[in-house]
């Protein structure tokens, strides 16, 4: 498959968990739109390849998720790191939903 369709098909899906994973967690579906999801990952995405290449990015860039998820959606430091467990769960499952139906975006091995 094209690599830009696996890019543009994973960043939809790294949306929808996070959409999902919130859902999870009670917050509000005011708060709670995909079209918010979609913006907070592009945000995320464009963090990440600017701190792939600082020392310690990696750290940089779990603290950041976390700031930006407590900002963005108003929940505190406890939720925010139930949404980052909970949203590898969910795309961890829809990686395998999509591997099913013929698609694989290699994300956990799927």
């Amino acid at each position: 498959m094209s690599a830009i369709l696996v890019t543009v098909v994973s960043f939809l899906m790294q949306a929808l968990a996070l959409k999902l994973a919130l859902g999870m967690l009670g917050q509000a579906s005011a708060e709670n739109k995909y079209s918010k999801a979609i913006g907070v990952a592009a945000l995320l995405n464009v963090a990440g390849f600017v701190l792939a290449i600082v020392p310690f990015g990696g750290l940089f860039y779990a603290l950041l998720w976390l700031g930006v998820i407590m900002t963005a959606y108003r929940v505190g430091f406890f939720r925010s790191l139930g949404v980052a467990v909970l949203q590898v769960g969910v795309r961890f499952v829809l990686g395998f939903v999509l591997s099913l139906i013929g698609f694989s975006s290699g994300l956990f091995g799927f």
